[in-house]
């Protein structure tokens, strides 16, 4: 009930009421949250204070957008390990999760200094850029860019089709094992084309890992920058390095 004489706002007391529902388990895990519009009707309140409360909701990881579909309550945070082998299929297949992954586009460019110097090729030689979206659960849960040598990778694109492992893919059809050298990490905002490939808000912050992988013989592979949901990850970084 929402009490008009407590002095705490609106929708700070229906965002708390939310929660408890949520944490009492009057909504469960993958439960699709009333709509804004019934919210407003249920707590005689306008449609902009229902939706500062549903913001605080997904900022704190209670809930999740999809685009289209409404809104729905979160699971856990899912567990993420960075290592040495980190590889996004096996790891959200531990945390009990189906993991996919979808090439959003693909193309090449020319190395210049920038890439040459990060792929350890020459200025002039391709790059293939792939940008793909991963999901746990069909949820957008991460979005990369990859950066790797044409001339090393040939056709790389083509066999991208469907479901797949990019770090598979390597290693079977060119007999290259891709292993993390090493990785940094920021926070930032998203911008517009973040929010709408993983359908979150803009005030749910990002975790951009930037990161080069190497192969057995100490040659860079991958330089790659993920972009990781705030509201629905936990990122472990496993000093091991066998990320199992």
């Amino acid at each position: 009930m929402i009490r008009r004489d407590n002095g705490i706002s609106y929708y700070q007391q229906l965002s708390e009421i939310l929660i408890d529902q949520i944490k009492s388990g009057t909504f469960l895990p993958g439960n699709r949250l009333p709509s804004e519009m019934d919210l407003s009707k249920n707590y005689k309140l306008n449609r902009h204070t229902v939706r500062q409360a549903v913001e605080i909701l997904q900022e704190e990881g209670f809930i999740y957008k999809i685009k289209g579909k409404g809104t729905f309550v979160a699971n856990k945070k899912v567990p993420y390990k960075v290592s040495k082998k980190t590889r996004f299929t096996t790891s959200i297949l531990a945390a009990g999760l189906n993991p996919d992954a979808k090439l959003l586009t693909s193309y090449e460019i020319t190395a210049g200094t920038r890439f040459s110097r990060r792929l350890g090729i020459t200025p002039s030689d391709k790059v293939t850029v792939l940008e793909i979206l991963r999901f746990t659960d069909n949820i957008p849960f991460c979005y990369t860019t990859s950066f790797l040598s044409s001339g090393r990778f040939p056709g790389l694109t083509d066999l991208l089709k469907g479901s797949f492992s990019l770090y598979r893919l390597l290693k079977d059809h060119f007999g290259v094992e891709a292993l993390r050298a090493s990785s940094s990490f920021e926070v930032a905002m998203p911008e517009d084309p973040d929010m709408e490939i993983l359908q979150t808000s803009q005030k749910v912050p990002l975790l951009v890992v930037k990161s080069v992988s190497k192969d057995s013989e100490g040659n860079i592979v991958e330089y790659c920058s993920t972009k990781f949901r705030g509201d629905f990850c936990s990122i472990t970084v496993d000093f091991n390095g066998e990320g199992r």
